[in-house]
């Protein structure tokens, strides 16, 4: 997924080859660490995206507490030049015992 900003263009497939990198939700008021818990396809797989629609959960932890909204998210490496940042909207979904999810879908 390195170098992708146009969020058309992303795939499931971009998000399961970072599936194990760092996630660093940035806002005004700090960042927070999060990790990518799920990827899954929805629907039958066709539609106007390449690949289908799909739905990434990432987990963050119990607080704080992330409002719906939009985020910048880094992903990837502490190296600039590896590192992929996305404006994507996400929505908390749950909690359990390991930490808050939050949901963002491509569709």
């Amino acid at each position: 997924m390195s170098g992708v900003t146009d969020l058309a263009k992303v795939t499931q497939a971009d998000f399961e080859t970072v599936r194990d990198e760092p996630v660093l939700l940035v806002a005004a008021n700090g960042s927070l660490a999060l990790s990518i818990d799920e990827i899954r396809q929805m629907g039958s797989g066709t539609g106007v995206r390449d690949g289908g629609a799909f739905a990434v959960l990432l987990r963050g932890p119990q607080t704080p507490f992330i409002e719906q909204g939009t985020y910048r998210l880094e992903i990837g490496a502490a190296d600039a030049a590896n590192r992929v940042e996305l404006e994507l909207f996400l929505v908390p979904v749950g909690n359990d015992a390991n930490g808050c999810l939050y949901e963002a879908v491509f569709t």
